[in-house]
């Protein structure tokens, strides 16, 4: 199960990095990163989500997992700025933990660093923007096979938002789609459990992929007026038979 998961996740991912170019150069994942942040000025809390922009560790990310490059990098302390996120894995029972980004401002295209994670007694808020730094390691515990271990992480910017049981909107569009096939699969776990997640209105009763279309949908109920189709909305709702119901529904600009 865990490898018919990997090739959905592999398969989208190549389909994201194929509608994108990047003509930056390899660089080595080194401790200090550069990123840049839509908000050049850091408040103690926000209650918009914090978007990194980093080409080169778009980069880095497609060359480690997609040129076979990891094991040049196995050993050596990385330092990843990012938004932090979690994931619900029903198919191997686990929850997993992200730091993420995107390549570019069109947003189409994203990385994102799994993160070992042995003491869960203080973690960050989901959404916040995050420093990590650990060691870079071969695991086939972890998702893609590599993970940061022994991890410090520090809160930059807190991020505010809902308190809920499923957070899909601190996500990726790739690690929203990895959560979302873990909902559709097991739907006996998550049935009853609050969900927070953001896509683009496909019809009156579903939403899509925020940037691509039939890569997946979900489907609704509301008591709302949906916005127009095409239009970025937050969803927010309890999870019943398939279906995300008395869902309040909102238009956004934060993707």
């Amino acid at each position: 199960m865990k490898k018919y998961l990997t090739i959905i996740i592999c398969a989208f991912i190549i389909f994201a990095f194929c509608a994108c170019s990047n003509s930056e150069a390899e660089k080595a994942p080194e401790k200090g990163t550069e990123a840049a942040t839509e908000n050049n000025e850091l408040s103690a809390t926000t209650t918009v989500l914090p978007s990194v922009l980093n080409p080169t560790e778009y980069l880095l990310y497609q060359n480690i997992f997609y040129n076979q490059q990891g094991s040049s990098y196995e050993g050596k302390e990385v330092t990843k700025i990012g938004t932090f996120a979690t994931i619900d894995d029903r198919f191997n029972n686990i929850t997993r933990y992200y730091v993420w980004g995107y390549n570019d401002n069109t947003k189409c295209c994203d990385w994102q660093w799994e993160i070992h994670i042995t003491d869960t007694s203080e973690l960050p808020k989901n959404g916040s923007l995050v420093e990590v730094t650990g060691t870079f390691a071969s695991d086939d515990i972890s998702l893609d096979g590599y993970w940061i271990k022994k991890p410090t992480i520090k809160v930059v910017q807190e991020y505010q938002g809902p308190v809920c049981d499923v957070d899909m909107a601190t996500m990726s569009a790739t690690l929203e789609r990895v959560q979302l096939i873990n909902i559709q699969q097991h739907p006996a776990d998550f049935e009853g459990k609050s969900i927070y997640m953001y896509g683009r209105v496909a019809t009156l009763s579903s939403i899509q992929h925020p940037y691509y279309d039939n890569v997946w949908m979900q489907e609704f109920e509301t008591a709302d007026t949906t916005p127009a189709i095409g239009t970025y909305v937050i969803l927010n709702g309890t999870f019943s038979n398939g279906v995300i119901t008395d869902s309040s529904i909102a238009e956004t600009d934060m993707f």
